[in-house]
């Protein structure tokens, strides 16, 4: 499958059907940084809101996946290449896996329309991936920032720029990455750092200037108790990159990515409570996924 071809293909079907990126997003229940996301080739629809996507560019699924419209006598070739693809990809990401299953793949075809349907569900349990921890601070431009390794580059399109890009010169506190990939991959990191009065200042104004986004009510976020929130990316999907403070000199940058409207890392045991927003429920019954889920 190529990612960037179906990026474009989902931004020439949304303008055909004379919908903004920000209605697309309303009638998806997700955010308009997403649909970006997908239209520039970053990340892709998840699958639970696959079929909606579909339904609401008129496409169908393997037309989705094939990144064009189709012929009706091409379908049924277009439909093996895409399973074809699909495998592909599923193993490729499963190959240092020793216990994975495929619970269905199901392809349905419509005999009066001539329309080939392909439907894709992915069921998948447990996943034997070991939670990654990296809490040396040598590691850091490995696991954050542009410069970082392959797996840990793309966070879902989310961007570190909140982060220090470097913190060789600063007095650092605490750090941990947390990396954890049973299907979707799943970020959760901190970084917490003592700044001297002069930087201090340097660093809030940097902060300052790059602003807070809209989050109260994603996860069931209300604020912050006991820090004062200095900058934050959200995404009602993704999750959150954003920067607290004390008021003094210690700053606290902070992410937690991940996808399906909840965490497999048990984050509770991963970060201090109270550097989460107050109100954070990201585990698997969160009344946030179901609500949105249900939408």
């Amino acid at each position: 499958m190529n990612q960037e071809k179906i990026g474009v293909f989902i931004a020439k079907c949304r303008k055909d059907k004379n919908l903004t990126q920000e209605q697309l997003a309303e009638k998806l229940g997700v955010s308009n940084k997403s649909i970006s996301r997908w239209e520039n080739g970053k990340t892709m629809p998840d699958y639970s809101i696959l079929k909606d996507l579909c339904s609401i560019l008129e496409i169908d699924v393997n037309e989705f996946l094939s990144g064009e419209k189709i012929e009706k006598e091409e379908i049924q070739v277009h439909t093996i290449e895409n399973l074809d693809s699909i495998l592909k990809e599923y193993y490729k990401m499963k190959k240092q896996r020793n216990v994975f299953k495929i619970i269905a793949i199901i392809v349905g075809s419509i005999a009066i329309s001539l329309t080939i349907a392909v439907s894709c569900i992915f069921i998948f349990m447990g996943g034997l991936n070991k939670v990654e921890i990296t809490t040396d601070k040598a590691s850091y431009q490995e696991v954050i920032g542009v410069n970082s390794n392959d797996k840990y580059k793309d966070k879902w399109g989310m961007s570190e720029e909140i982060f220090p890009k470097s913190i060789d010169n600063l007095n650092v506190l605490d750090f941990k990455m947390v990396y954890y990939d049973p299907w979707d991959k799943q970020f959760l990191s901190y970084l917490v750092v003592d700044y001297s009065e002069n930087e201090y200042n340097k660093e809030v104004e940097r902060l300052n200037n790059y602003g807070i986004e809209d989050y109260i009510g994603y996860y069931g976020a209300t604020g912050f108790t006991n820090y004062k929130l200095l900058a934050m990316e959200s995404d009602a999907y993704q999750g959150f990159v954003y920067a607290i403070t004390d008021g003094k000199s210690k700053i606290i940058y902070v992410e937690i990515i991940f996808c399906n409207y909840f965490m497999d890392i048990n984050y509770e045991e991963q970060i201090p409570n109270n550097y989460l927003p107050d109100g954070f429920d990201a585990t698997s019954n969160n009344t946030y996924r179901e609500k949105m889920l249900k939408d």
